[in-house]
């Protein structure tokens, strides 16, 4: 069997989801090859009422974790030609999602194996942006789903998904933290499923999520309560 070479999409400035993947990886002995980290990039998008990410600035540097376990790392857009350089010239064949934006479909299909990407979300019903608020928002099952990408927004193959189930004494901030654990303890799962597993169901689905707008965040969380009596009953 072909061994995965793998090149793992990360976030160049302290990223919880970057870090906690590297970590992740080296614990359950998933070997990186190489390291594509992309720089910051300021987005446009609503004020947010919850600070789920007040604790990245005391977070390590994804770059001092590279040198730290040996990893090739490189500061590249990742969508660019030298990105493209590194996975030929490496021979990677497979890729995992730390931390990035939309990948081009000529990215993409340089990984013979696909890229794998864990969503905190039940695909392909909760895509796209603040997942979890509209999941609550819309009265829909929270949980987290690993799937093969492709060039569509959170769409791709179904590798394995699990179900969160709340319960009645979680605030919105237990909800994120709880289900930000599921990404990254179903990452070993997920990596493992792959080649060994072909049979993956197609996502399909025609909606996805934007950023969530303040009022809506407002009325989201007046239906938290309701929410978690609802769902921690099933």
């Amino acid at each position: 069997m072909i061994q995965k070479k793998t090149l793992l999409f990360t976030y160049d400035f302290p990223h919880s989801k970057s870090v906690d993947f590297i970590f992740q990886c080296v614990k359950k002995n998933i070997k990186i090859d190489a390291i594509v980290a992309a720089s910051y990039k300021k987005i446009n998008k609503p004020k947010s009422l919850f600070n789920f990410h007040k604790h990245n600035a005391t977070l390590e540097h994804p770059k001092d974790l590279a040198v730290q376990f040996n990893i090739p790392y490189f500061n590249y857009d990742h969508n660019s030609s030298e990105t493209k350089s590194i996975i030929k010239e490496l021979e990677i064949n497979f890729g995992i999602i730390a931390g990035a934006r939309i990948l081009k479909k000529n990215v993409i299909t340089k990984f013979s194996y696909g890229v794998l990407n864990i969503h905190p979300g039940l695909l392909p019903y909760s895509r796209g942006l603040d997942s979890i608020l509209w999941a609550v928002h819309n009265n829909k099952k929270l949980g987290v789903t690993a799937h093969l990408i492709n060039e569509k927004v959170d769409l791709g193959k179904l590798v394995l998904q699990q179900i969160f189930k709340p319960i009645k004494s979680d605030t919105i901030f237990d909800i994120y933290n709880k289900i930000y654990k599921m990404q990254i303890d179903l990452l070993p799962f997920a990596y493992n499923l792959i080649p060994s597993k072909f049979d993956f169901q197609i996502l399909n689905s025609d909606n996805y999520n934007t950023y969530m707008t303040e009022e809506n965040q407002k009325e989201t969380l007046k239906k938290l309560k309701h929410y978690i009596a609802n769902y921690s009953k099933n």
